[in-house]
């Protein structure tokens, strides 16, 4: 039996995932949750083999992390979301994710998903498989160096600051990155979502000594 747990947004998910897998005797409901923190705090006792997270939590918490937590409990993670896009898919793969489904009414690819994480294999369509596989825009290690810093949470002066560069030097760089998105057609709105599109920077930041 596979125990499975349901984080999402909208507490009528589970009930329709309940009615889409109802003629499978292998998957069993165990728990339903709004965010990740309920979930973990409900599930003593009780955990699910596979979670099935919903990619957009109301409490504005980050995908891939939410990923890397759920993953950490020794859960396989299945993100079900509307959104298709290769930062989203990228992220949460990385994060620990061993499956990414696009919402739909189809309970036999979704039970086959949930069967095919259970077992420690990756359950991507092949769609979404080539958006994996396709490299993003290319940064220069300036770029690289700032993004990892202001995405993991630095200030744009605290950035300036450990780069020994000027706040609008900063900015500039920023605004190369979104531009380079923007010209492979997909435009950032949170720049530090990119962070981990990206490898961590290595050694010193081009041009200082």
């Amino acid at each position: 039996m596979i125990r499975i747990a349901v984080i999402d947004n909208d507490k009528l998910v589970p009930a329709g995932l309940r009615a889409l897998l109802a003629d499978t005797a292998d998957i069993a409901f165990v728990h339903t949750a709004t965010t990740v923190g309920g979930y973990l705090a409900a599930r003593a006792g009780t955990a699910a083999d596979v979670v099935l997270l919903d990619l957009r939590l109301e409490d504005g918490s980050d995908p891939a992390a939410n990923v890397a937590v759920l993953h950490a409990t020794g859960a396989a993670v299945l993100v079900i979301s509307v959104h298709g896009d290769r930062r989203h898919v990228r992220a949460t793969i990385r994060a620990g994710a061993s499956g990414y489904l696009v919402k739909n009414d189809d309970g036999d690819k979704l039970a086959e998903a949930i069967r095919t994480v259970h077992t420690g294999q990756l359950a991507l369509t092949a769609e979404l498989m080539t958006l994996i596989n396709d490299d993003p825009p290319e940064l220069s290690p300036q770029e690289l160096h700032v993004l990892y810093l202001y995405g993991t949470g630095s200030t744009l002066a605290a950035t300036a600051r450990r780069l020994g560069i000027a706040i609008p030097t900063v900015r500039s760089y920023l605004d190369r990155i979104r531009a380079k998105w923007a010209a492979a057609d997909e435009p950032v709105d949170d720049i530090r979502s990119l962070v981990h599109e990206y490898p961590h920077p290595t050694g010193p930041f081009p041009g200082q000594a």
